[in-house]
């Protein structure tokens, strides 16, 4: 993707926001080339809503819209994305909470996938009727393969399914969710799929 893509997003505070992600490329031969991280920033809507004062963060916008990085005071980070279908990220700042980054990531990566997603005006909008546990399922992407996870929560524990076998059970432990039966022997997705489990309990 080269192109900058706007989406909007529930905040921790329940108020919605636009974002903008924008691509940064570097030039190899006579093209621009996606490096994989995104710079974050507040955006503006195309449209009214009653959602957010339109006006404002347009007014916001134009008067920032030259200034780039930390210079720009709606500068919100960079996400950073590796691995096939941009499983792999790292999100560098501190102006984001972390179910708002995991909505920003999800979209991107929807996006890089083909996904079909509701637009309005140019702009992303949040998946309908988007319930708590869409993050329990995801690709993952490593050394060219892509795998579908699925995290099923029953009583107390989460059965992890990969391509629809079941293959690990995780539950919560005195302290930290812990692996009890099967095992999960990529450490980065154990990792990712202990932050799913976490941002839904």
């Amino acid at each position: 993707m080269t192109d900058p893509i706007n989406l909007q997003i529930k905040r921790t505070d329940g108020t919605w926001d636009i974002i903008e992600a924008a691509p940064l490329l570097i030039e190899e031969g006579h093209e621009l080339t996606p490096t994989g991280t995104y710079q974050l920033y507040r955006g503006f809507p195309e449209f009214d809503s009653n959602l957010f004062d339109a006006d404002a963060l347009r007014e916001r916008y134009m008067e920032n819209i030259e200034l780039m990085g930390e210079d720009n005071p709606g500068y919100l980070g960079e996400l950073h994305f590796s691995g096939i279908g941009y499983f792999e990220w790292k999100y560098e700042g501190d102006r984001l909470q972390e179910n708002e980054v995991w909505q920003i990531v999800d979209c991107i990566q929807d996006y890089a996938a083909g996904k079909m997603q509701p637009m309005a005006n140019g702009i992303i909008l949040p998946k309908p009727e988007q319930s708590e546990d869409e993050s329990l399922y995801f690709k993952y992407g490593k050394d060219q393969v892509v795998s579908h996870i699925r995290l099923e929560e029953m009583e107390g524990h989460f059965i992890v399914l990969i391509n629809g076998k079941p293959t690990a059970q995780i539950e919560l432990m005195e302290e930290d969710w812990e692996i009890t039966g099967g095992d999960i022997y990529d450490r980065d997705l154990l990792e990712e799929i202990l932050r799913r489990i976490k941002a839904n309990t």
